[in-house]
């Protein structure tokens, strides 16, 4: 993203600030959708950034949904998702997320154990419907992650493992509200291998055919879940598309040939691919110091509006965009150095980067924290000191336009009250 553009954001909307880049999410899109080929369905992850301007777009470029709770399905209806292209997964869903699913007639419900199944079975009596559901399975094998988030050995909140899923396929029929018509399996995130990608896809399709045969399933859906992955550290490498287009191609070719997919959608959950690389959290510079030989960079925002950096231990990239003010004149080429940028927060786990090689800035100039369009704004914790809010804004061909107005503290202060009247 220019750095004329995020100072003319900086300025119009203040910092800490949000921005996201349309035209990225549209390259992204497009970029995805030639490698995956006709034959799979995108439905975006809404989980990944669910801002209502963020969705619409989505929605325009033709794309389904999956929501993880009544929230998420609001805000899927609200910018204009037909319920036929919306999914939805999600480990603990609640009675009021299973009814508004319900109640919304979208196109299936991933059920992730059997308490599921039975409420999915008195809310569709109840309502007198038919519910569509698959089970999300929770497989031994999956592609391993740098850090744990969904797969990996051990029992997991996620999903049928396949010695529940066979027993309740066997009494199915005790769900007579309940067509199961499909399988799930979600069991990695960010992965930058297409190759492994690929042969998760073979995996998840064996599966599902070899329980569709044992247990006469229908296959109205194949679900491969997320996981295509962005880099995020200069070391990275990005995911191959030419590789995962190749692979996919092959498996297209071998699903024609079976008959139990004739008709089956196919199904990719991406999210932080598609947005991920869209977005920068902007920061102003409130000032630097030295603190036992190591330079210090003080800015507004920080890992309450921001989580992620430490969440997962692996500091965004950062760059410096020097105010524009009519101070005195820097070198051209200034030094790099190694410094640690602090935000506002009472702890010291508030660094949104323990070492960023930059030059030294001054106040008033901008950090651009890069790859913040996934798990950035709603992943964090607002709340925490009671700071202002940041505002969530986007850009399409230069344009400037506000996402999400955040709400102020004096508004947060009056939904709340002293309930004994100070006693």
């Amino acid at each position: 993203m220019p750095d004329s553009v995020l100072r003319r954001a900086a300025s119009r909307f203040g910092t800490p600030l949000y921005l996201y880049d349309f035209d990225v999410i549209e390259r992204q899109v497009a970029r995805l959708r030639r490698a995956l080929g006709p034959r799979f369905e995108l439905a975006y992850a809404v989980k990944a950034n669910p801002s209502l301007g963020v969705l619409f777009f989505l929605g325009k470029l033709g794309l389904s949904s999956d929501v993880a709770s009544a929230g998420e399905l609001a805000a899927a209806l609200r910018a204009g998702f037909l319920p036929s292209k919306i999914l939805s997964t999600g480990p603990a869903k609640n009675d009021e997320d299973l009814e508004a699913l319900v109640r919304a007639r979208v196109a299936i419900i991933h059920a992730e154990g059997e308490w599921e199944l039975e409420q999915l079975e008195k809310i569709g009596k109840r309502l007198r419907r038919r519910v569509a559901v698959g089970l999300r399975l929770n497989p031994p094998w999956g592609i391993a992650e740098k850090r744990v988030m969904i797969g990996g050995p051990g029992a997991k909140k996620f999903g049928f493992d396949l010695t529940s899923a066979r027993k309740i396929l066997r009494v199915k029929e005790r769900f007579p509200r309940l067509e199961v018509c499909g399988f799930q399996v979600f069991n990695a995130s960010n992965v930058l291998n297409a190759s492994l990608l690929v042969q998760n896809v073979r995996n998840v399709l064996s599966l599902a055919i070899a329980l569709s045969k044992e247990f006469s399933v229908p296959l109205r859906s194949v679900d491969f879940g997320g996981g295509f992955g962005v880099p995020y550290s200069d070391g990275e490498r990005p995911l191959d598309l030419k590789i995962l287009r190749e692979g996919l191609e092959a498996v297209a070719r071998d699903v024609s040939l079976e008959p139990r997919l004739d008709g089956t959608r196919l199904v990719f959950e991406p999210g932080r691919f598609l947005v991920a690389e869209s977005g920068t959290y902007a920061v102003n510079v409130l000032g630097t110091k030295r603190s036992r030989g190591v330079d210090c960079v003080l800015v507004d925002g920080g890992i309450h509006h921001f989580l992620r950096p430490v969440l997962f231990g692996t500091p965004h990239r950062v760059r410096l965009i020097r105010a524009r003010n009519g101070r005195r004149p820097r070198p051209s080429s200034p030094s790099r150095r190694s410094m640690v940028v602090s935000g506002p927060l009472c702890t010291s786990l508030d660094v949104l980067h323990p070492a960023a090689r930059l030059p030294l800035p001054e106040r008033g100039d901008l950090l651009a924290f890069e790859n913040a369009g996934a798990y950035g704004y709603t992943e964090s914790m607002p709340l925490f000191l009671s700071h202002e809010w940041p505002a969530e804004a986007g850009v399409r061909k230069g344009r400037l336009a506000l996402l999400r107005k955040a709400p102020s503290v004096a508004t947060l202060l009056r939904g709340q009250s002293d309930p004994f009247g100070g006693r």
